[in-house]
């Protein structure tokens, strides 16, 4: 609950038993009141008034010297807050009158009881409790307002920074989040924190926001001593630098002046990137998305430099050419579990990519990468364990996170590595030679009835050895490899368009519905089903 000061009141009365009868006769201080001073005119009301600075006032409308309009009209300029309440005659109309145009909180009329005073002091002291819980309500606000300006102003950059603002309204808006800039010329920077996720991954949180603390803390100080200019957080690792032109400096040495700082006095390291100067706040956004552009440069650098962007720098710029005939070559070398060879073609492509006299852009290059990786992957994934399998997935998704081109090829080369090592692996294993033994009869032998112990026979072995070596290598059984050959077998049959009763016949299924239903299980559709579906589709292209 608030709790304020007694409300303070002036009794002015040219009659002394009124004004001692309600100063003593009423217990003001049980209503959280007080008698502040008293007076017996106009002239000496107005001193008690100006003295005391009560907040409600009970005085005669008609008094010598000054009466109570006159002393009202001289006070409420000066004390617009103050509760006035006259005692008035029925005969004193007009004054009453005057007295509600000057903004009187409430009359009156004599004769009158001391209850009656206290009801109407009680209402004048209830409305000023009002006003001062709003007030201090009001006074909260500001105060949070105040407190939360940073983030505001914060706030209101990231906006600037992407939309601008419109040029009648900026006046307004950056003296509200107090910004000292002037209001024309910039400069736009980007600054990132090079390799900050896999520097901080083990620090506390408190730690890391420290970091991040310091490295904004030293770019303010270095723009401040150059120039005028707001340094804010626009992710995990990045700050977006906006200020006006140096006067003994380009935007790139001030760039440099902040990377050289943040690099001398902390363990980090930080890039960036340098957008054309701008006029007004209308081009902020053009100028941070060139930053950005110019950053991405770190990428083939490794980071800890300035760039800065020059215009077309990407545009007609010879893309890099995906031979698809150089990932042929590499992904057989992999199936060969040709470590050397694979490296070979791995580092070929890569030349060719960034060859002298090409420039590729780095999200292109990028994402070539990860394509690569990708088909990589799919050729390991064509025979590994599902252990293997996964592993080699996460191995993948950490390629996303690489910062440069020389961490991913790194992450690329020991993705070989590893998946080469599996298939090393299954090359020296017996039992997967016996595996594939069987598999290869399975796929000569698909028109027949073929039985657990036919397979089994074709590798010299008992049919419940081969069935659970089969499981163990395969993850699945004999029968179920067999039925998955067989209907992928019938998928091509049935875009060959061959009647469905000739096919089941030909993969050794002498009941058709039996095929059919084996079929739709298999492909959540009948056989005609699948022709409607993907002839159409095949036709299409």
């Amino acid at each position: 609950m608030e709790h304020y000061d007694p409300i303070k009141i002036c009794i002015i009365d040219d009659i002394p038993a009124v004004v001692r009868g309600l100063s003593q006769r009423i217990a003001w201080e049980d209503h959280g009141m007080t008698v502040a001073a008293t007076a017996s005119n106009g002239h000496e009301g107005l001193e008690c008034l100006r003295r005391v600075r009560p907040d409600i006032v009970l005085t005669d409308i008609r008094m010598p010297l000054m009466d109570g309009l006159e002393m009202m009209r001289t006070i409420l300029p000066e004390q617009p807050g103050v509760k006035v309440i006259f005692f008035t005659a029925y005969t004193d109309f007009s004054y009453a009158q005057e007295a509600v145009k000057l903004g009187a909180f409430d009359f009156i009329v004599k004769p009158f009881t001391p209850a009656q005073v206290l009801e109407v002091a009680l209402k004048a002291k209830a409305s000023i409790e009002r006003e001062r819980s709003k007030a201090a309500y009001m006074q909260g606000m500001e105060r949070k307002l105040r407190e939360s300006l940073p983030y505001l102003r914060q706030e209101f950059m990231r906006l600037l920074i992407r939309y601008g603002t419109r040029q009648q309204s900026q006046s307004r808006q950056w003296d509200f989040y107090g910004i000292t800039m002037e209001k024309n010329d910039f400069w736009v920077m980007v600054a990132e924190m090079d390799h900050f996720p896999e520097r901080t991954a083990d620090l506390p949180v408190g730690e890391v926001e420290l970091i991040r603390f310091a490295v904004q803390n030293i770019l303010e100080e270095t723009v401040s001593s150059h120039t005028s200019g707001i340094v804010f957080r626009e992710n995990i690792n990045q700050f977006v630098i906006v200020a006006n032109p140096a006067a003994a400096m380009d935007a790139g040495q001030l760039a440099e002046k902040c990377r050289e700082h943040v690099c001398r006095h902390t363990y980090q390291t930080v890039s960036i990137g340098v957008g054309h100067e701008v006029k007004d706040t209308s081009q902020l956004a053009a100028s941070y998305a060139q930053a950005l552009a110019a950053l991405a440069n770190t990428f083939l650098s490794g980071g800890n430099s300035v760039y800065l962007y020059k215009d077309g720098e990407f545009r007609g710029a010879d893309e890099p050419q995906y031979s698809y005939e150089q990932e042929k070559e590499l992904l057989f070398c992999l199936r060969s579990a040709n470590l050397d060879k694979a490296e070979e073609q791995l580092q070929g492509i890569w030349d060719g990519w960034i060859s002298a006299g090409k420039n590729p852009h780095p999200s292109v290059l990028k994402t070539l990468c990860l394509e690569l990786a990708h088909a990589i992957h799919r050729t390991f994934a064509e025979k590994g364990t599902v252990e293997e399998i996964q592993e080699l997935e996460g191995k993948l998704a950490d390629m996303n996170k690489a910062a440069t081109f020389e961490e991913l090829c790194g992450l690329i080369r020991e993705f070989c590595r590893q998946g080469c090592g599996y298939l090393r692996k299954r090359q020296v294993s017996e039992s997967r030679v016996l595996v594939e033994r069987g598999i290869a009869h399975i796929q000569r032998h698909l028109h027949e009835n073929l039985s657990v112990a036919d397979c089994a026979k074709a590798v010299h072995l008992s049919p419940s050895y081969f069935s659970n070596l089969f499981k163990k290598e395969m993850g699945v059984t004999l029968a179920q490899y067999i039925t998955h050959c067989r209907m992928e077998k019938a998928k091509e049959l049935v875009l060959e368009g061959m009647q469905v009763q000739d096919i089941a016949g030909s993969l050794g299924y002498e009941d058709r519905p039996y095929f059919t239903e084996l079929f739709k299980k298999h492909t959540g559709v009948t056989p005609t089903e699948f022709r409607t579906k993907y002839a159409a589709n095949i036709e299409k292209i």
